[in-house]
Protein backbone atom coordinates (compact mmCIF):
# COMPACT_ATOMS: atom_id res chain seq x y z
CA UNK A 1 0.00 0.00 0.00
CA UNK A 2 1.37 3.42 -0.90
CA UNK A 3 0.76 5.98 1.80
CA UNK A 4 1.50 9.64 2.37
CA UNK A 5 2.43 8.75 5.98
CA UNK A 6 6.06 8.34 4.97
CA UNK A 7 6.24 12.11 4.41
CA UNK A 8 5.12 12.98 7.93
CA UNK A 9 7.92 14.36 10.05
CA UNK A 10 7.67 11.88 12.91
CA UNK A 11 10.26 10.97 15.51
CA UNK A 12 8.64 7.55 15.92
CA UNK A 13 7.97 4.59 13.65
CA UNK A 14 4.66 4.87 11.81
CA UNK A 15 2.38 2.58 9.81
CA UNK A 16 4.10 3.17 6.50
CA UNK A 17 7.44 2.11 8.01
CA UNK A 18 6.17 -1.41 8.75
CA UNK A 19 4.53 -2.23 5.44
CA UNK A 20 6.02 -4.72 4.61
CA UNK A 21 6.76 -6.31 8.00
CA UNK A 22 10.16 -5.66 9.57
CA UNK A 23 12.24 -7.78 11.92
CA UNK A 24 13.83 -5.71 14.70
CA UNK A 25 15.88 -6.32 17.82
CA UNK A 26 15.13 -4.34 20.96
CA UNK A 27 18.15 -2.32 22.08
CA UNK A 28 16.55 -0.61 25.08
CA UNK A 29 13.29 0.61 26.54
CA UNK A 30 13.06 4.12 27.99
CA UNK A 31 10.24 5.96 29.70
CA UNK A 32 9.79 9.32 27.98
CA UNK A 33 7.40 12.23 27.61
CA UNK A 34 5.77 11.69 24.20
CA UNK A 35 3.32 14.58 24.40
CA UNK A 36 2.92 17.01 21.54
CA UNK A 37 4.17 20.58 21.87
CA UNK A 38 2.14 22.68 24.33
CA UNK A 39 0.35 19.58 25.68
CA UNK A 40 0.43 18.10 29.20
CA UNK A 41 3.20 15.61 29.90
CA UNK A 42 2.42 12.07 28.69
CA UNK A 43 4.91 9.46 29.90
CA UNK A 44 5.11 6.23 27.89
CA UNK A 45 7.57 3.47 27.20
CA UNK A 46 9.56 4.05 24.01
CA UNK A 47 11.32 1.08 22.44
CA UNK A 48 14.62 1.66 20.63
CA UNK A 49 16.00 -0.86 18.16
CA UNK A 50 19.48 -2.04 17.17
CA UNK A 51 18.50 -1.70 13.50
CA UNK A 52 18.20 1.64 11.70
CA UNK A 53 14.50 2.00 12.58
CA UNK A 54 12.86 4.90 14.39
CA UNK A 55 11.78 4.19 17.98
CA UNK A 56 8.31 2.83 18.67
CA UNK A 57 5.72 3.90 21.26
CA UNK A 58 3.62 0.76 21.76
CA UNK A 59 0.31 0.61 23.59
CA UNK A 60 -0.32 -1.64 26.57
CA UNK A 61 -1.50 -4.58 24.41
CA UNK A 62 1.78 -4.62 22.50
CA UNK A 63 3.80 -4.25 25.72
CA UNK A 64 1.96 -7.34 26.97
CA UNK A 65 2.76 -9.12 23.70
CA UNK A 66 6.48 -8.36 24.10
CA UNK A 67 6.25 -9.63 27.69
CA UNK A 68 4.87 -12.92 26.27
CA UNK A 69 7.54 -13.07 23.57
CA UNK A 70 10.39 -12.32 25.99
CA UNK A 71 8.99 -14.25 28.94
CA UNK A 72 9.79 -11.44 31.35
CA UNK A 73 7.72 -8.45 32.47
CA UNK A 74 10.79 -6.39 33.37
CA UNK A 75 11.28 -4.00 30.42
CA UNK A 76 14.94 -3.60 31.41
CA UNK A 77 15.42 -7.25 30.39
CA UNK A 78 13.95 -6.89 26.91
CA UNK A 79 17.20 -5.88 25.19
CA UNK A 80 18.08 -8.46 22.54
CA UNK A 81 14.47 -9.59 22.05
CA UNK A 82 13.58 -9.98 18.38
CA UNK A 83 10.09 -8.99 17.27
CA UNK A 84 8.35 -8.44 13.96
CA UNK A 85 6.56 -5.10 13.51
CA UNK A 86 3.66 -5.23 11.07
CA UNK A 87 0.70 -3.20 9.88
CA UNK A 88 -2.66 -4.37 11.23
CA UNK A 89 -5.39 -2.63 9.21
CA UNK A 90 -8.05 -3.57 11.79
CA UNK A 91 -6.70 -1.40 14.63
CA UNK A 92 -9.34 1.03 15.92
CA UNK A 93 -8.72 4.42 17.53
CA UNK A 94 -11.56 6.40 19.13
CA UNK A 95 -14.08 4.08 17.51
CA UNK A 96 -12.71 4.38 13.98
CA UNK A 97 -10.76 1.73 12.07
CA UNK A 98 -7.47 3.47 11.29
CA UNK A 99 -4.90 0.67 11.20
CA UNK A 100 -1.85 0.53 13.40
CA UNK A 101 1.40 -1.13 14.29
CA UNK A 102 1.40 -4.52 15.98
CA UNK A 103 4.19 -6.92 16.89
CA UNK A 104 4.57 -10.69 16.94
CA UNK A 105 7.39 -13.14 17.53
CA UNK A 106 9.52 -14.08 14.53
CA UNK A 107 8.46 -17.32 12.86
CA UNK A 108 10.14 -20.45 14.23
CA UNK A 109 11.25 -18.63 17.39
CA UNK A 110 11.65 -20.87 20.42
CA UNK A 111 9.41 -20.00 23.37
CA UNK A 112 11.21 -18.26 26.26
CA UNK A 113 12.86 -20.49 28.83
CA UNK A 114 10.72 -21.00 31.88
CA UNK A 115 11.91 -19.63 35.17
CA UNK A 116 13.77 -22.24 37.24
CA UNK A 117 11.75 -23.74 40.04
CA UNK A 118 12.80 -23.22 43.62
CA UNK A 119 13.05 -20.17 45.84
CA UNK A 120 12.31 -16.86 44.17
CA UNK A 121 14.60 -14.15 45.57
CA UNK A 122 12.24 -11.44 44.28
CA UNK A 123 9.24 -12.82 46.20
CA UNK A 124 8.04 -10.53 48.98
CA UNK A 125 5.08 -12.61 50.08
CA UNK A 126 4.49 -14.82 53.08
CA UNK A 127 7.48 -16.39 54.78
CA UNK A 128 6.96 -19.22 55.49
CA UNK A 129 4.36 -20.16 52.91
CA UNK A 130 0.75 -20.36 54.11
CA UNK A 131 -0.43 -23.88 54.98
CA UNK A 132 -1.98 -25.98 52.24
CA UNK A 133 -5.73 -26.52 52.39
CA UNK A 134 -8.14 -28.88 50.67
CA UNK A 135 -9.36 -26.38 48.04
CA UNK A 136 -8.39 -27.67 44.60
CA UNK A 137 -8.14 -24.28 42.93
Amino acid sequence: MRSYDKYRNSSYVQKSDVDPDILVTIAEVKEEDVSMTNQPEEMKYVIYFKEDVKPWVPGIQMLEMIHQINGNGDVDRWAGTKIVLYLDPTVAFHGKIVGGIRCRPPKNQQPPATQPSGPNPDWVGDNPSPPEDDIAF
